[in-house]
C-alpha cells in the first residue's frame, strides 16, 4: 500500500543551514533516503520552499481566486513530503519514525494512506 508522509515543522526550528549541525542533519536525511531506497519503499519525495512562496487557489463567489501564502494560519508549515510503499501502516510508521525531522524533535510527520483511484472507479 502507498503512503504519503507530510513533513511539517515550525519555521527555523531545525539547525541553521551551513552550520555543522546542519551538515549532520542533512547527512541523516541522505542516509534515510538511501536506506529507504535500498529497502524498496521509497517512490518519491522532495523538500518544499517556505509558505511565503506559496500560492493558494480558492473558489470565491463562483470564481477561482489566487492568494499569496499558505492556505491556513498555523505554527507548523509543510516542509516536504515522501511517497512510500509499505506492506501496512505499521511498517510505514516504523520508517517515518526514522526520518530526522521527527527523530531529532524538529517537527511532525503525518502518515496518510494514498487513495487508489482504481478503487473509486470500479
Amino acid at each position: 500500500m502507498k503512503y504519503t508522509y507530510i513533513l511539517a515543522s515550525e519555521p527555523d526550528s531545525g539547525p541553521e543551514i551551513g552550520s555543522d549541525d546542519w551538515d549532520d542533519y542533512a547527512a541523516a536525511y541522505i542516509k534515510w533516503n538511501e536506506d529507504a531506497a535500498k529497502a524498496g519503499i521509497l517512490n518519491a519525495g522532495e523538500p518544499v520552499h517556505p509558505p511565503s512562496t506559496a500560492t493558494t487557489l480558492r473558489q470565491v463567489d463562483g470564481e477561482i481566486k489566487l492568494h499569496d501564502g499558505p492556505f491556513a494560519e498555523t505554527k507548523e508549515c509543510i516542509i516536504g513530503w515522501y511517497l512510500v510503499e509499505c506492506d501496512d501502516l505499521n511498517v510505514a510508521i516504523e520508517w517515518a519514525r526514522k526520518i530526522p525531522l521527527v527523530a531529532r524533535g524538529f517537527g511532525s510527520i503525518e502518515v496518510r494512506p494514498v487513495v487508489d483511484m482504481k478503487d473509486l472507479t470500479e
